[in-house]
């Protein structure tokens, strides 16, 4: 979860196959559909109750629950992987997540009371009622290929934090890694990360890392365009 604040938008203007899902629940998170290659890819969830939000980005997309072939998770928060249950049974498609989150969304383990300045608290609370995918959870790890998909472990927000960058469709897509304020990126905070300090060493890992891309699709806030610049330029 990450805070969303009221700035005017510029929202970027998406390549084709690319279809941002911006949802209305509390803090209006951020889902994507990604149709590439004859394959469906949905990117984060959002809340339960932006479940038909979530079908009606698919419709847009041209697509329906049981055409997604996989689903990226950025991260474990219930903002982003609260559709997925709802959306079963014509959901079957593998949901990917990184190996340190992965617990979290397979009901495994509840995220700890302790984490994120108390804020851990409220997701584990959440949790307990959280109903969970019963699809196949493939845990990911730093350099994994997923698609068109390329994971960048960026840790901070949560510690099993991922970015995905498509570099043939230009685009990343950040989870909370960064948010979307009016026209600039700015990085997760302290008060909803595991380890602020992790968040900026991970920006500054994948401004370093990752191709240039022109689209950054952040979690929260709009996407925006030159998103490379715009995220090198979030760094203090």
């Amino acid at each position: 979860m990450a805070l969303r604040l009221a700035v005017p938008a510029m929202t970027a203007q998406l390549p084709p196959g690319v279809t941002h899902v911006d949802c209305s629940t509390l803090d209006m998170p951020n889902a994507y559909v990604v149709v590439d290659d004859n394959e469906t890819t949905l990117v984060d969830a959002g809340w339960p109750g932006d479940e038909q939000t979530v079908r009606d980005g698919l419709h847009t997309a041209g697509v329906e629950p049981g055409d997604i072939d996989r689903v990226l998770v950025t991260h474990y928060d219930a903002d982003h992987v609260g559709t997925l249950a709802r959306l079963t049974p014509a959901l079957d498609a593998p949901v990917y997540v990184h190996e340190r989150d992965a617990p979290y969304v397979a009901g495994d383990r509840l995220p700890p009371w302790t984490a994120r300045n108390g804020i851990g608290a409220l997701h584990r609370l959440y949790y307990r009622r959280l109903d969970l995918p019963d699809l196949p959870i493939r845990a990911v790890v730093d350099g994994d290929d997923i698609g068109g998909f390329h994971a960048y472990h960026t840790p901070g927000h949560t510690p099993g934090h991922v970015a995905y960058v498509h570099e043939d469709l230009s685009v990343a897509f950040l989870g909370d890694l960064a948010y979307g304020l009016g026209d600039r990126l700015k990085p997760t905070g302290w008060l909803t990360s595991s380890d602020a300090a992790a968040v900026e060493s991970s920006v500054r890992s994948l401004c370093r890392r990752a191709p240039a891309f022109e689209y950054a699709c952040p979690g929260h806030g709009p996407p925006l365009p030159d998103g490379d610049d715009r995220l090198a330029e979030a760094l203090p």
